[in-house]
């Protein structure tokens, strides 16, 4: 759990902040006037929060010496990770208008992002429902890696299903900066 919520927060706070930042200061307007385009500059956020993410995912499976078997096939779960929170974060970030909301959202959605992890604690839960949200997507091929051994080929459908869910999130975003 503690792995899948920096790589959420990392993923989301740092492009969402940035953002939001720049649109009460008015840098982004400033920005688009110049040759770099909307998408560039989203991008470049996206890219920030992707960095952080993995960073801090990784020192938190060297501190808890949690790699498993299979270290790279952990790595690249976790920058699928890092590219959906940062991508969920930049589409935050770009439609809230103030800080104050960022947070109110992050918070209120909180239990959400985390609800399969905490479904997962609770036996008594039926675990189907942990599979309604996405990112049960992130957490279960982690601990599944991690903590079981499991392969690429235990994990496949898993990832497949974080693939297309970042991928809705890169049509919503593009739609965005469209309509911006």
């Amino acid at each position: 759990m503690i792995v899948m919520m920096t790589i959420i927060l990392g993923g989301v706070l740092v492009p969402a902040s940035s953002l939001v930042d720049e649109k009460q200061k008015r840098t982004l307007n400033a920005l688009t006037i110049t040759p770099v385009s909307l998408i560039e500059v989203y991008s470049a956020k996206a890219l920030a929060g992707i960095l952080v993410s993995i960073i801090m995912g990784l020192i938190v499976l060297v501190l808890n010496s949690a790699f498993g078997g299979q270290p790279m096939l952990l790595v690249l779960v976790l920058g699928m990770g890092a590219v959906a929170s940062s991508v969920f974060g930049v589409l935050l970030g770009s439609l809230v208008k103030d800080i104050n909301m960022l947070l109110a959202v992050i918070k209120a959605g909180g239990v959400v992002l985390f609800a399969p992890a905490l479904i997962q604690l609770v036996p008594s839960v039926p675990q189907w429902i942990a599979q309604v949200i996405p990112t049960y997507y992130l957490m279960n091929p982690v601990l599944e890696v991690s903590q079981n051994g499991a392969g690429l080929g235990d994990i496949i459908g898993e990832l497949s299903v974080l693939l297309a869910v970042i991928g809705v999130m890169v049509v919503a975003l593009v739609m965005v900066i469209e309509r911006q």
